[in-house]
């Protein structure tokens, strides 16, 4: 899911860009805090949306500062964590470890199984901190697997998994916002597993890669209609939750950020997919 669930720089200002990068810093910091240094490898702003949406709906209190760092050594940098930044480290840990170990699989990556290697101890400490959602992740990645090996032309089936893991992963408490979350993992997940198809038809091709576009016959770049189905079903389930704080930079990895990847390889369409957002 890497690279898709990303903000928009256009959309943003002055002031959310700077709170972007100290919630991107504060999860940095609970790698380091949590974990060892190959933690550090799966960093990434996908999971600054997972420590927002669940901070924005429970609301804990958060730790915000400045300080420097060894990628900053020279200035002080603002940071702002919680305990959603804390579980965010943990997931994003088990899915780097995933993916890792996907890559070696597809690829026979050695850089990737020495990356693996190096980040099993994390992953161990992960699953018991997360069990749950490690579970769900290692569950619906073997659905994958065996859909793969298949060669499964059913291209909702193959990202509904993905959207089981998602779900399950933002289901952070079992409580009243437990099915919502998962709903929105769900079309969510989904979605994300489809544009990552999609934008990885000419390189899953070259190297004889499962890809289920390539499997059913369908051309990703006639696909948007379809593509922006899925993401308005993501965004209804995301515009049900009660969301106040960073909503307006949520919104902008929701109905524009999740676009980018696709958009840079097929072209922009006519009508943005993210036409017709709630005003705010």
């Amino acid at each position: 899911m890497y690279g898709y669930l990303l903000a928009s720089e256009a959309d943003l200002d002055a002031q959310e860009k700077e709170r972007y990068q100290a919630l991107y810093c504060g999860l940095c910091r609970s790698l380091g805090k949590l974990y060892d240094l190959p933690s550090k490898l799966g960093l990434s702003y996908d999971m600054v949306f997972l420590v927002m949406l669940l901070g924005s709906l429970y609301e804990p209190a958060e730790d915000c500062g400045q300080e420097r760092c060894a990628i900053h050594p020279l200035s002080n940098h603002a940071y702002a964590q919680s305990i959603c930044t804390d579980y965010a480290a943990d997931i994003s840990v088990a899915l780097s470890y995933h993916k890792l170990l996907d890559n070696w699989k597809d690829d026979r990556s050695i850089p990737s199984r020495a990356a693996a290697l190096a980040l099993k101890r994390s992953y161990d400490t992960a699953r018991i901190r997360a069990p749950h959602a490690c579970e769900a992740i290692e569950r619906e990645l073997a659905h994958i697997s065996t859909l793969e090996r298949e060669r499964s032309d059913r291209i909702d089936q193959v990202a509904a998994c993905f959207g089981r893991a998602l779900g399950e992963i933002f289901a952070w408490r079992e409580d009243f916002w437990t099915p919502q979350l998962k709903t929105l993992g769900m079309h969510l997940g989904a979605f994300v597993y489809l544009m990552d198809a999609a934008c990885d038809v000419e390189r899953d091709r070259k190297r004889s890669s499962y890809n289920p576009f390539i499997v059913a016959g369908i051309d990703p770049a006639a696909a948007r209609d379809a593509l922006a189905n899925a993401a308005g079903m993501a965004a209804d389930a995301f515009e049900r939750l009660p969301l106040e704080r960073d909503l307006h930079l949520m919104r902008s990895v929701v109905y524009a950020g999740v676009w980018g990847p696709y958009n840079k390889r097929y072209g922009q369409a006519e009508a943005q997919p993210h036409d017709g957002r709630p005003d705010e």
